[in-house]
């Protein structure tokens, strides 16, 4: 029985982590990530399928015709004067995202303000996003 308890006491450590980890990131479905920045008040807030903006997206990170799905960003004005924003890209699928991360990573780099000392940018799974730490969690 001790040896039982142990292993579920493991297991529950082990899927604690796992949602810890997926709970990061902004959602992975484009239109929840848009729904949850437009309902922590983001005005700014929109998604992006159009042909132009992705054309200019694959430029930009890298990517091949067809490898980026959508884009969302938001941008607004927290209660300190703050701006918080956030870009995040969605691609077909992980093999897309990783081939498009370094040159994805100089760019979201190249956007941060001077004193952007809570700037994140990261990958997980088919998508990736940068902006402030506030954005990222409101994009959830």
């Amino acid at each position: 029985m001790k040896k039982f308890a142990k292993i579920m006491a493991v297991v529950l450590v082990a899927v604690m982590a796992l949602a810890l980890l997926v709970s990061c990131g902004p959602a992975s479905d484009p239109d929840k990530a848009l729904a949850a920045l437009k309902d922590n008040g983001y005005v700014l807030a929109a998604k992006n399928t159009g042909l132009l903006s992705l054309t200019a997206v694959e430029v930009i990170v890298g990517a091949e015709r067809g490898d980026v799905v959508a884009i969302v960003t938001g941008t607004k004005t927290d209660d300190d004067n703050k701006l918080q924003t956030i870009t995040i890209w969605y691609f077909k699928d992980s093999a897309a995202a990783n081939k498009a991360w370094d040159k994805a990573q100089q760019h979201a780099n190249s956007e941060k303000d001077d004193d952007a000392s809570d700037w994140v940018v990261a990958k997980s799974g088919a998508m990736i996003y940068y902006g402030t730490s506030q954005a990222v969690k409101d994009a959830r």
